[in-house]
């Protein structure tokens, strides 16, 4: 098969794949209801894919040097683009930065290298002025060992929600809200069972009016990550709703964020991931009745969705009895996938096992193999709270487990985190994790 009969597949496969999108020419994209949707001409290519804003600008990590560049909204494009400041580089997730409407200060997040640890996401604030930055230091709720990564600041900088795997956590890297008063930031809230779930919610972003957009593997969606919105109601976030077919696919969707002026907005999708992403952004039509584009998303949104049950509403699921029946669990890694024998349980059957968690889909047996540091390994999937949960590797040890699951970052899986199991169960006791 040729390159161009290749490429013509791919693009076909996702077509298909996102139904509601017609093709009106110059790579832009009609989807349900007036959105245009464009790609834009950043040709991305890994560690990460996502965009963000800045003031009249996009920001984006150049592949060549792993830098974040900026580059005009209307005319996107690496030729078109500069260094996001003067006088020192970044390298990090664009949807990392957060910039409240004073623009003198910034937020953002990147790896540290504890002493005998992984590695660890913080969040720094940062002065800016006149396109340079200075007086960078940490956020003091963040000065533990856990990790805490994608500040999203409200537009006035009064709160700001981030992704964290502090306690309490329900599952993966959870959502968090600190408020910023005369005496700093205050200590961090857990946004509760309705938001967060027992996978990964991440890519927080603040609209201009409090608005909760983020990204979730967690809740009922169409596969991989989705993005959903929590309207703010002036005192809390109501529950999450999925934006739907016209922007979630089969693929993540990620770092979703809206430009201040409230008529455009850019996210990510990762074709191949670990290799390939496509940087998307979304418009409304000239002649739309709404002009604003964060009223027009949350009119096409789902129904809510209940974190804590994984229940779309008016959705109606099989029950795990039935789908217990109709699929097994996957074999255990080390061995060719289609020589894999059926896992055999733990003799003990107290006996704590644990297994890294790469992804969550709503179909059962959708990643049979996973390739990580070139080599194929079979997946392990269990059902917990409606999805299929998919995991590699099974470990006595949780050193063994963490040092497995920085090569799955590695590979591309940024979403990986260690599970612990029990009797073929998952454990969600957190003393299991103290070695």
């Amino acid at each position: 098969m040729n390159l161009l009969s290749s490429s013509l597949i791919v693009i076909c496969s996702l077509l298909s794949a996102y139904p509601q999108l017609q093709y009106s020419g110059s790579g832009t994209f009609q989807a349900a209801e007036d959105l245009l949707i464009d790609t834009l001409d950043l040709r991305l290519s890994g560690p990460c894919y996502d965009v963000a804003f800045f003031q009249d600008g996009i920001i984006f990590l150049r592949p060549v040097d792993e830098t974040i560049f900026l580059t005009e909204i209307n005319r996107p494009g690496i030729e078109t683009s500069r260094p996001l400041f003067t006088n020192k580089e970044f390298s990090c997730s664009p949807a990392a930065f957060s910039f409240p409407e004073n623009k003198n200060r910034g937020y953002y997040s990147k790896k540290i290298v504890l002493v005998d640890q992984p590695s660890v996401e913080k969040i720094y604030e940062m002065s800016i002025d006149q396109g340079e930055v200075s007086d960078i230091k940490e956020i003091s709720f963040a000065a533990d060992s856990f990790r805490y990564l994608h500040p999203a600041v409200s537009s006035d900088g009064s709160m700001m929600v981030f992704s964290s795997d502090r306690l309490p956590t329900s599952g993966g890297l959870d959502l968090f809200v600190s408020r910023h008063s005369s005496s700093g930031w205050s200590d961090p809230l857990h946004l509760g069972k309705f938001i967060n779930t027992s996978g990964h919610e991440w890519y927080p972003f603040l609209d201009a009016q409090n608005n909760l957009w983020f990204s979730s593997s967690g809740h009922e969606g169409y596969g991989g990550y989705d993005i959903y919105v929590c309207p703010y109601n002036g005192k809390d976030w109501e529950h999450p709703r999925n934006l739907g077919a016209s922007l979630n696919g089969p693929s993540n969707e990620l770092g979703f964020s809206i430009h201040p002026a409230n008529q455009v907005a850019v996210f990510s999708r990762t074709v191949n991931p670990g290799s390939e992403g496509l940087a998307l952004r979304v418009s409304l039509e000239a002649n739309a009745v709404s002009k604003e584009i964060s009223a027009h998303l949350q009119e096409l949104a789902d129904p809510p969705t209940h974190a804590e049950s994984g229940i779309q509403v008016p959705t109606k699921k099989k029950t795990e009895t039935e789908i217990k029946k109709e699929t097994k669990p996957l074999p255990e890694p080390g061995i060719a996938a289609e020589e894999a024998p059926e896992p055999i349980p733990p003799s003990d059957p107290n006996k704590v096992i644990f297994r890294v968690q790469i992804i969550s889909s709503l179909n059962p047996r959708s990643f049979p193999t996973v390739l990580i540091e070139g080599k194929s390994y079979p997946t392990y999937e269990y059902l917990y709270k409606g999805s299929y949960r998919v995991t590699v590797g099974a470990f006595d040890s949780l050193n063994d487990a963490n040092a497995f699951r920085i090569k799955c970052l590695n590979s591309g899986f940024t979403q990986a985190f260690v599970a612990a199991f029990r009797g073929g169960q998952r454990e969600t006791d957190p003393s299991v994790f103290k070695q």
